[in-house]
């Protein structure tokens, strides 16, 4: 069996994302300075990211897409990934959908996701890129192999 995700049974949905190099710079320094989480640089903890300020134009476009959904943005952060970071098998319990922006990345290791199957499809990273998904889509990220900056921001939903 071949899982796609973008099929009308699992509603994935991507879009195109403007992000300004003043805006990667202030979320990398946001991340790198914050200290939530020994194994990964994360803001999960601590800061609801795209409620701040400097981000307003990047919340817009968020908030303009989820508006079409009729779905409410309700918690953001961001994620750093360096060599040998990962992020096991999960879903996000409590959400309709979820997203991931990829923001800062060269050939970075993609995001696999599961299906009721556990079938495969691995999404890969794709710069300026959001990926919206149902919440309950268990997904992960492998272990990174090479030394590289994997910048996401990923956010949570309700109706």
């Amino acid at each position: 069996m071949h899982f796609d995700p973008f099929d009308y049974q699992n509603l994935f949905y991507e879009y195109e994302i403007k992000i300004t190099e003043e805006e990667i710079k202030q979320i990398n320094i946001l991340v790198k300075n914050n200290r939530d989480n020994q194994e990964q640089q994360t803001t999960f903890f601590s800061l609801n990211i795209l409620n701040l300020p400097l981000l307003k134009k990047l919340k817009k476009q968020i908030t303009d897409i989820l508006d079409k959904h009729q779905l409410l943005l309700t918690n953001s952060w961001a994620q750093l990934y360096n060599k040998k970071n990962k992020h096991c098998i999960h879903t996000h319990y409590g959400s309709n959908y979820s997203g991931i922006i990829y923001v800062k990345g060269y050939d970075s290791s993609p995001t696999v996701f599961y299906d009721r199957y556990f079938s495969k499809y691995c999404h890969k990273f794709k710069k300026n890129t959001l990926l919206m998904f149902p919440s309950m889509i268990p997904h992960e990220v492998k272990k990174l192999k090479k030394d590289e900056e994997r910048l996401i921001v990923s956010f949570n939903t309700n109706k």
